[in-house]
């Protein structure tokens, strides 16, 4: 998973700002989606992300964690942000 180049990005305190540069939609994160959006930045695989969300969050329940990241991927690569 990538972010697409078309995507402007920074990340101001726990949160994520994101800009589609071609067309001006901007998006902002919440901390745990900045948690997974930072992640996909650095190229850690889902296996990776649940870990780093288990871990940060305290969360025990590893599949309700994998759900909740791949929801959030899929939901992404369709507003075309990620691939």
């Amino acid at each position: 998973m990538n972010i697409l180049d078309n995507i402007s990005w920074k990340q101001l305190g726990d949160k994520i700002v994101a800009v589609d540069t071609n067309n001006g939609d901007y998006y902002t994160f919440n901390e745990v989606a900045s948690t997974i959006w930072f992640a996909v930045s650095n190229n850690k695989s889902v296996d990776e992300i649940v870990e780093i969300i288990m871990e940060e969050y305290d969360v025990t329940d590893a599949a309700a964690v994998r759900k909740d990241v791949e929801t959030q991927l899929a939901q992404w690569t369709e507003m075309k942000l990620v691939n």
